[in-house]
C-alpha cells in the first residue's frame, strides 16, 4: 500500500552528534557518516484515503548503506494520535506523541515538556536535498521503509536560531547540536507505504 500526501511547509536542518552517541542509536550494520544527523519537520496535508492533515518531526541518523548515503529514523514525533498510531504499526517507526507548530518563521515541537524551538531567517536559494533510502528498527529486527518523494520547484536557504534544544539533545544525546542554516521548501510529494524487513 503507498501512503501519499503533500508536505505544505517543510524545514530540514542537519544537525552533529557525538561519535559513541550516534553509534548508540543506529545498528552495528549500517555504517556511520561522521556523525552526521537530520531534523525534517513539516506539515502533511492530505494523506492516503483518509486525507490526514498533521505535523511531524522525523529524526534521522545519516549512514551507509550498500555504499550509498541513507537515513537512520530514530524518532517520529508526531501530533495526530491516529497517524501516529498507523505509523507505528504500519512503518515501524518509534513514534512519540508531540505538539507541534510550523511556520515560515518558526517552528516548535513539544514532546511531553521536553521542546525544539527554532527561528527561521530567510537567506538565498537553495537545492531540495537529495532523496535517500530510509531505515528503521523495531526491537532487535531492521525495516526499510518505501520512501519516494516528488520534488517541489524550488527551495530557499534559511538561517536557523535555536532558542530551545532541549529536545535535540534529548533524541540524539548529549552533545548534539544543529546546524545554522537549513532549507525550506513547499509543495513536495510525500510517499512512502508498509516497512519491510530486511534483517
Amino acid at each position: 500500500m503507498e501512503l501519499r500526501g503533500t508536505e505544505a511547509l517543510t524545514l530540514e536542518v542537519g544537525a552533529s552528534l557525538a561519535p559513541d552517541a550516534a553509534r548508540a542509536l543506529v545498528p552495528q550494520r549500517f555504517e556511520l557518516e561522521d556523525g552526521r544527523a537530520n531534523v525534517l519537520l513539516f506539515r502533511m496535508t492530505g494523506l492516503s484515503v483518509a486525507r490526514f492533515d498533521y505535523f511531524e518531526a522525523l529524526w534521522r541518523v545519516s549512514v551507509r548503506h550498500e555504499g550509498a548515503l541513507a537515513w537512520f529514523a530514530v524518532k517520529c514525533d508526531i501530533d495526530h494520535p491516529i497517524v501516529r498510531g498507523l505509523g507505528a504499526r504500519l512503518v515501524r517507526y518509534p513514534t512519540r506523541a508531540a505538539k507541534i507548530v510550523g511556520s515560515e518563521g518558526k517552528w516548535s515541537v513539544d514532546a511531553g515538556g521536553t521542546k525544539l524551538e527554532i527561528g527561521v531567517r530567510d537567506e538565498d536559494k537553495a537545492s531540495v536535498p537529495e532523496l535517500r533510502r530510509c531505515f528503521v528498527a523495531s526491537g532487535d529486527r531492521v525495516y526499510e521503509i518505501p520512501w519516494n518523494e516528488e520534488p517541489p520547484a524550488k527551495a530557499r536557504a534559511v538561517r536557523v536560531k535555536v532558542e530551545d534544544d532541549a529536545l535535540v539533545r534529548a533524541t540524539f544525546g548529549d552533545g548534539a547540536k544543529l546546524d545554522e542554516t537549513g532549507v525550506v521548501h513547499r509543495g513536495r510529494v510525500h510517499i512512502c507505504g508498509f516497512a519491510k524487513r530486511i534483517g
